[in-house]
């Protein structure tokens, strides 16, 4: 005598089945021709960006006086929160201000700068977390992304030295006993005297803290975003030398020499006054990714009785990628930096399972410039 086996099928919900197997899961959504996230093929999250109150020069900033941002950012895009917050100090420079202590020196930068205009350029040094509810060292995406951060700001020519380079100014102490702080672009008249106390030449350095919540797919593209938002909303604080101690002088022992003297000045940073800093407006861009996947034959639909048998499979391009299931299933992938004029800054192609056409390249330069305009409406 026979038992009978009965085999019942095993349904799972959308949200297990994507997180079992996501590539099922997607590959279900797009013969339906919709997508995890609900959007569509082509369309993007929505974005929105403030500067979130944090720097010391916002409106509404609570602590102003104990607070040492100097710019910042929260971008919304989606479930995905990016709070960037820029920081900064002041270095010098090896060449003085009045390039006449080194002239072979400056002759050397000068020729240079006509073969390589990233002498011209300067960046900022970013440091992105994500917050995955755990402490550690960084991961390789964070260090990666922070990377790609730095050289991608440095060869787009969005912030130059020159924007960087310190106006030292001269705190004095009149006969009366006031306390006066002077510019050199606010008095002409002392600018000599200025400029013939300090012969040294100072430039700004900044710093930018980039934090990633509920992350939901790639994030090198918002946190490029959040990251030019932030830099406009950047103010460096005037910096100046009190009179008394701008020609300070320190006695000092060195190996060889019985004495040698060496000039010390102390920087100081006006709490009231700032000044805004310039970007190169003409090269501002933003960034986008898309991702390309084939739509199995088997997970397609017949579009009519007809059409039962379908042998080849069909390349979709998909903009924003977001969910694990649509990060982890698509190998093909663009990433790309443009301004709304098209032009690129920074372009990334990998090539996985599913051919990338120049067509699909041409769909996604059009998307990119799209994205560009709509962000640049909103910073």
């Amino acid at each position: 005598m026979t038992e009978s086996i009965d085999i019942h099928p095993i349904v799972f919900p959308p949200e297990v089945l994507a997180r079992i197997s996501p590539d099922i899961s997607l590959q279900r959504h797009l013969s339906l021709e919709t997508r995890p996230c609900s959007r569509g093929f082509e369309e993007f999250r929505d974005v929105a960006i403030n500067d979130g109150n944090i720097s010391r020069y916002s409106t509404n900033c609570q602590n102003a006086t104990t607070n040492n941002i100097i710019g910042s950012s929260l971008l919304r895009s989606g479930k995905t929160f990016v709070i960037t917050s820029i920081t900064g100090g002041i270095i010098e420079e090896t060449l003085p201000a009045n390039n006449t202590e080194d002239v072979g020196e400056e002759e050397l930068m000068k020729l240079s700068e006509d073969t390589d205009r990233l002498c011209e350029n300067s960046t900022i040094y970013p440091v992105v977390e994500v917050q995955r509810g755990r402490v550690g060292g960084p991961t390789d995406e964070e260090m990666i992304t922070s990377e790609k951060l730095y050289k991608t700001l440095l060869h787009s020519g969005i912030l130059k030295k020159t924007a960087l380079a310190v106006s030292c100014g001269i705190r004095r102490t009149e006969e009366d006993g006031s306390v006066t702080t002077i510019y050199s672009d606010e008095l002409l008249d002392e600018e000599k005297k200025i400029n013939e106390a300090n012969n040294r030449k100072w430039s700004y350095v900044l710093y930018a803290k980039i934090q990633v919540f509920s992350r939901n797919g790639p994030i090198y593209d918002l946190c490029w975003n959040s990251l030019i938002s932030a830099l406009k909303t950047v103010q460096l604080p005037r910096a100046f030398l009190d009179e008394r101690a701008a020609d300070l002088k320190i006695a000092i022992r060195t190996r060889g020499r019985s004495m040698t003297i060496r000039e010390t000045y102390d920087i100081l940073c006006d709490p009231h006054k700032s000044l805004p800093l310039k970007l190169n407006e003409g090269e501002l861009c933003y960034g986008s990714n898309y991702g390309i996947i084939d739509i199995e034959p088997l997970a397609q639909l017949a579009k009519n009785d007809d059409e039962m048998d379908v042998d080849k499979p069909t390349s979709v391009l998909l903009a924003d990628i977001e969910t694990e299931a649509e990060e982890s299933s698509i190998l093909s992938t663009l990433s790309l930096t443009t301004n709304k004029n098209g032009q690129f800054k920074a372009a990334t192609i990998i090539g996985g399972d599913s051919k990338i056409t120049p067509e699909m390249i041409k769909r996604c330069i059009f998307l990119s410039k799209q994205r560009s305009k709509d962000i640049e409406s909103k910073v």
